[in-house]
């Protein structure tokens, strides 16, 4: 049994109503209800908080319906993977096919993390061992949004990979939101276990002209010597308002790369908090924003070296056109006990437009003077008018050139992205705004 294809207003009623009807586990009913508890506990931004100077609340569509019953996740699992033990599945139809390991990824609104190094050490513990490490819920500025959309998701994916498997090819999930007027929260949980390997590309559609409020968030954790490579692609409709978070956990050794790529919404808002809490691990947090007309993107990201001898970079690159703005606050805090770690983030913004606008504040916190590098660049301005005019000297017109200049400074991100799949899909979702999805042959 499920829920009619209806909508009803957002609230504690709704949500228990939405897990009666698709026969949720009693636990999973009490943790929605702990968490709407922690989510109306928790006041909004007020605008005056740092991360939140430079985007408003104010017409965020908060009297929309929840969507109860959105379209399944689009995903396909080859049999020889779910034979392995690999799960990947929409949440709700995971939930009752895999019990036992939805209710260890989900977190609990009482989770906390410790400061402590010897409590960083392991956030993913094995899941034979029945526990799973005790996950970051504290997102700051974001954390209304983080407790709404686990108390009242109707849709999202997980994905869990049992240690030493191997995912080869790049596994897609689609999130489609069919219609204007409402709000929907769609949660992914990734779940990579000891030396397990996987790419998957996350992408999130809804329609022009009517509002949505979309509160997708992210939740990724990899185990010891975990290989992640996630990608979501937002393709949002131009009345919507994507308000999410992201969190990544790195465990010992783990490599861990997520992309991120705006293209549609009329704002988007997102926080992203990387946790780097095993010695050794690597993470790479890159994103690709391509937007015009009014839009507006503001992106926070926190980069957390909670553990020694980890490496944590990230690069933001975005092209704005017309009246479009770009907003960037990064923070990269260095733990007193962390030793010997290597940190970057980078912001890069092209104007595309008089009028265009874009605000990079990069911010370092470092408790100790055990580090290897820390450090940021961040540049907001036009294409170099010699860049442009030397592309016109090989024969193109000055809208040729701004499109190949424009590619080559994407570039920088898109030859970090080792999945040809997703590259594909990614350069077609930014070729309505920056032209062709070919890449230029010596642009790089």
């Amino acid at each position: 049994m499920t829920v009619r294809s209806e909508a009803t207003r957002l609230d504690l009623d709704a949500i228990l109503a939405v897990s009666e009807a698709n026969r949720e586990p009693d636990w999973l009913r009490e943790l929605r209800r702990a968490w709407w508890q922690r989510a109306e506990a928790t006041p909004w931004p007020t605008g005056k908080e740092e991360e939140w100077r430079r985007t408003s609340l104010e017409r965020l569509p908060r009297d929309v319906d929840l969507l109860l019953d959105p379209p399944r996740a689009e995903i396909r699992l080859d049999e020889s993977l779910a034979a392995n033990g690999v799960v990947f599945a929409d949440l709700r139809d995971a939930v009752h096919a895999h019990p036992d390991l939805v209710r260890r990824a989900l977190s609990a609104p009482d989770a906390t993390t410790h400061d402590a190094p010897d409590a960083a050490e392991h956030p993913l513990q094995s899941v034979g061992s029945g526990e799973w490490g005790p996950g970051v819920t504290e997102f700051d500025s974001h954390d209304k949004f983080w407790a709404l959309a686990h108390a009242a998701w109707t849709g999202g994916t997980f994905l869990y990979v049992p240690a030493d498997v191997a995912v080869d090819d790049a596994l897609l999930a689609r999130s489609i939101v069919d219609r204007g007027n409402v709000a929907y929260f769609p949660l992914t949980l990734v779940l990579a276990e000891h030396g397990a390997r996987v790419t998957l590309l996350d992408e999130h559609r809804s329609p022009d002209g009517e509002p949505v409020w979309f509160g997708g968030v992210v939740d990724i954790r990899s185990g010891r010597e975990a290989y992640v490579r996630y990608a979501n692609l937002q393709r949002l409709g131009d009345a919507t308002w994507n308000i999410g978070a992201q969190r990544v956990e790195v465990g010992p050794s783990a490599d861990v790369t997520t992309l991120n790529a705006e293209i549609g919404s009329a704002v988007t808002k997102v926080g992203l908090d990387v946790r780097m809490t095993g010695d050794g691990g690597t993470s790479r947090v890159l994103g690709l924003l391509a937007a015009g007309d009014d839009q507006h993107i503001d992106i926070n990201a926190f980069q957390d070296l909670a553990a020694s001898h980890v490496t944590s970079d990230l690069l933001y690159l975005s092209a704005l056109y017309e009246r479009a703005r770009a907003a960037f606050y990064g923070v990269t805090k260095v733990r007193s006990y962390a030793k010997q770690t290597s940190s970057y983030q980078e912001c890069r913004n092209l104007l595309l437009s008089p009028e265009a606008g874009a605000e990079p504040i990069p911010v370092l916190e470092i408790e100790t003077n055990d580090i290897l590098r820390c450090g940021h660049g961040a540049t907001a301005g036009a294409i170099d008018p010699v860049q442009l005019f030397y592309a016109q000297t090989r024969g193109l017109r000055p809208d040729e050139a701004e499109r190949m200049i424009v590619r080559g400074f994407f570039e920088q991100v898109v030859h970090q992205i080792d999945s040809e799949p997703i590259k594909v899909r990614v350069l077609e979702a930014l070729a309505g705004r920056i032209g062709t999805a070919d890449v230029i042959e010596g642009v790089a």
